[in-house]
């Protein structure tokens, strides 16, 4: 404190302090032009950065989204090509059940009646309406099976070949299904590096 004195006091006049001041007072204001000429240059730059990067990302995010729409549309046409093949493969199959079946009956309708009822397999029963009274006839929705004591209906063997053919037709479907589905989130061996384009 005592050199500050000093420093000003050879500086005896009130003019010599307002020159200091003054001098002091534009060195400070030509320091912040400065810094805010050097910060404005910072900035930019930082901006133009920031969007050339901004850019890329979304040039990469574009790739990587065709990439995945192709694969997807490959994985596709596969399972269409399969699902179509499976469907020949079905007739053919309905078309040999007919041959090598004799049409015997194999289940009598009580079995059909428990098997009526079994989930996946029953349809769903929809209840009439409580204000309108059933026809005489009409299937009895407080019933627990679809078929009446006194329906002497029976499967044959071809009827039992057909369902069992198309039980494998449906299982094979959706394992074809979610084979694509595993084969559309696994990630291609080309680009195992990179990250999966749904993220």
């Amino acid at each position: 404190m005592i050199a500050l004195r000093e420093w000003v006091g050879q500086f005896a006049g009130a003019g010599k302090l307002i020159g200091i001041a003054l001098v002091l007072g534009l060195a400070a204001m030509a320091g912040g032009w400065l810094t805010g000429v050097l910060k404005d240059r910072e900035i930019a730059e930082l901006k133009r950065e920031h969007a050339e990067a901004a850019a890329k990302a979304e040039r990469a995010a574009s790739q990587r989204l065709a990439e995945a729409k192709a694969r997807g549309d490959a994985l596709t046409v596969d399972l269409h090509v399969a699902n179509a093949a499976a469907l020949r493969l079905q007739e053919q199959l309905h078309e040999e059940i007919e041959l090598a079946t004799q049409g015997r009956a194999c289940l009598d309708a009580a079995a059909l009646r428990v098997l009526d009822r079994a989930p996946g397999i029953a349809a769903p029963r929809v209840p009439a309406p409580a204000r309108v009274a059933p026809a005489k006839d009409a299937p009895d929705p407080a019933r627990d099976t679809a078929q009446r004591a006194g329906d002497e209906r029976s499967a044959t063997d071809t009827d039992i070949g057909r369902w069992v053919l198309g039980a494998g037709r449906q299982y094979d479907e959706c394992v074809r299904r979610l084979d694509a589905l595993i084969d559309w989130h696994t990630p291609d061996p080309e680009h195992q590096d990179r990250a999966p384009a749904w993220n």
